[in-house]
């Protein structure tokens, strides 16, 4: 009996145990299935976080934003730039629908704009910074801010809009400078590091220079920070202290460029195989070519243990080309040289590769997308296309009887203004009496204006014997004024562009004040007025002769100094353009 118990107490323990034990592997495969835990080994483990990320999806443990924005940065990883692209722009409109997480759909922002750059679309990259920046202002998000900033800066470079770029370059620093934040701060750095590059391969190491002193001070900020920051530390003095020995030598300033590679010496990471490369632009300038080729080996070692060789490793073979060249050991160089060009067709082929595979991820992407698409389009279109329609019809004939209405009322007044210029020079069709009539009492230019000019009579306020001198005056100047238009007229003054108001006035022999004087009284315009009036009814007159004419020659014949004045100046006398006096013209037959 005893051993009966024994039985059925062990076998109950062994339920309870594997239970217990199930519930625990649930529990670690659920926990696998975390947006925490992918962002942690995306980089390390590409092809795994994207088999984790199409198991969140279907079990539903991460919002299909952050799993589209996490499949984003893995294939960012894994420079199938595209599908990043394709997935971070998914995860935007997500959050642009939803309007829940402004944050989330800033960084998105920030994402777009960067990878816009990578894929050389600039156009979609501004447009995605210049709506990021207002976003991350309204959200008071510094970081971001500057990240749109530079990476404007970034797009203008690569445009050769070098100046422009230089001035986002510093927006982006400056709107950092001063904080407190470590992540600001070691954003700042980076900033200071490419700026820096930039600026080298431009040739400008002056400015380069004094970038980095910039950065050296900024690092020694963040070193007394409260927050560990040794190994970030070293790791930026590797950067720094090896491109300001290159700077420097260039700069001409060589003992201190001895002395910033002493200083990259003494970090640790100058001692990785990875930290060895960036002192190699110093060892070169500097003809160190020995310590080129051994400080090359550690890495080449590095990378030919991997499974795949990259552009990095390509860089490093070319390094070792310049220093044999400066060895003159011209076998390693072709050897090299050989070894390079295999190794490019190898990627070259490999980069096909990786397109057609991310063009096929991509069309099925698209494909599914397309169908759920498809199925939600169908039922909308239904409801929505025939209202869409009508009103785009309605639209489109409202604004088609607008454009033909307006059309037939500019045609029909600038062919009564035609009518009403003609009647107002009838009879005045020969070149010296389009202007003057001799038989006339007062032979002046005749006004096209269509409304007479009113001004306040100075008369009112003189006395009796002021009155009858102004009256001798005015009568004297309007016999004056008959002469001077007679000569103007017949001489075709007026059709100099050169033609000045002292000309006039040494042929009357008055003073200025008082020939601007005789010309408001029997013009009721300036000189100014008197003369353009008298070159546009030439024009007029010219235009009807001569409807072959281009509107520059009939500018050239009348006097104008340019087009665009005949075009002011009869618009405004006459309400219509030279050209649209033309065509009134030729409707009146």
């Amino acid at each position: 009996m005893k051993s009966i118990r024994s039985v059925i107490c062990f076998c109950l323990f062994l339920f309870v145990f594997n239970q217990l034990l199930f519930a625990d592997k649930t529990i670690e495969n659920d926990s696998l299935y975390t947006s925490e835990y992918i962002s942690r080994i995306y980089m390390a483990e590409p092809e795994r976080a994207l088999s984790l990320l199409d198991g969140a999806e279907s079990k539903k443990t991460i919002p299909l934003r952050i799993i589209y924005e996490l499949r984003s940065r893995v294939y960012r990883n894994m420079y199938m730039t595209k599908l990043a692209f394709l997935y971070a722009k998914k995860s935007y409109l997500l959050d642009s629908v939803s309007q829940k997480d402004t944050k989330h759909l800033l960084t998105m922002t920030v994402d777009l704009a960067e990878l816009a750059v990578l894929m050389s679309d600039h156009k979609e990259s501004m447009r995605y910074a210049l709506d990021g920046i207002k976003l991350a202002q309204k959200e008071k998000d510094k970081g971001a801010e500057s990240k749109l900033l530079f990476c404007i800066g970034e797009n203008k470079w690569q445009l050769s809009f070098k100046e422009e770029a230089y001035d986002y370059f510093d927006k982006a620093i400056k709107l950092l400078q001063g904080t407190s934040s470590k992540l600001e701060m070691a954003m700042l750095s980076y900033f200071y590091g490419m700026k820096m590059d930039y600026l080298l391969n431009d040739s400008r190491s002056k400015e380069a220079l004094e970038v980095g002193l910039k950065r050296e001070k900024l690092l020694k900020d963040i070193a007394k920070l409260p927050e560990k920051t040794k190994g970030f530390l070293d790791l930026q003095y590797t950067y720094l202290y090896a491109k300001m020995s290159y700077i420097c030598y260039l700069e001409g300033k060589y003992d201190q460029a001895e002395k910033y590679y002493q200083q990259y010496l003494s970090t640790e990471n100058s001692q990785t195989p990875d930290g060895k490369t960036y002192a190699i632009p110093y060892l070169l300038v500097s003809k160190q070519y020995q310590k080129v080729v051994d400080q090359c080996q550690d890495f080449k070692k590095l990378m030919q243990e991997q499974d795949t060789v990259n552009l990095q490793y390509i860089s490093i073979l070319q390094k070792e080309v310049k220093a044999y060249k400066g060895l003159k050991d011209f076998e390693k160089v072709a050897a090299l040289r050989e070894s390079i060009i295999s190794i490019i067709d190898g990627i070259n082929s490999k980069d096909k590769q990786n397109a057609a595979l991310e063009l096929n991820a991509i069309h099925k992407a698209d494909e599914q997308e397309e169908y759920i698409a498809e199925q939600t389009l169908q039922l909308r279109i239904r409801n929505i296309s025939l209202a869409f329609l009508g009103c785009v019809t309605c639209l489109i004939l409202f604004v088609l009887w607008r454009i033909w209405r307006h059309t037939i009322i500019v045609k029909y007044k600038n062919k009564m203004l035609a009518k009403f210029i003609n009647e107002k020079l009838a009879g005045k069709v020969e070149n010296k009496q389009l202007f003057i009539d001799g038989d006339a009492e007062d032979p002046i230019a005749v006004p096209l204006d269509l409304e007479p000019e009113t001004g306040f009579s100075e008369k009112d306020d003189l006395s009796p014997d002021e009155v009858v001198e102004s009256r001798e005056e005015e009568d004297e100047n309007k016999k004056i004024f008959k002469e001077l238009n007679r000569i103007v007229v017949q001489d075709q003054l007026y059709l100099s562009p050169e033609l000045s108001r002292e000309d006039l006035a040494q042929i009357v022999h008055l003073n200025n004040a008082r020939f601007a004087r005789m010309i408001k009284e029997n013009t009721g315009t300036n000189f100014n007025g008197y003369i353009n009036e008298l070159r546009i009814n030439y024009a007029i007159q010219l235009l009807k002769q001569h409807p072959n004419y281009t509107i520059r020659a009939i500018a050239d014949e009348a006097g104008f100094n340019s087009t665009p004045i005949l075009y002011s100046m009869f618009k405004k006398k006459t309400g219509m353009t030279p050209y649209e006096f033309k065509k009134a013209q030729e409707s009146l037959g």
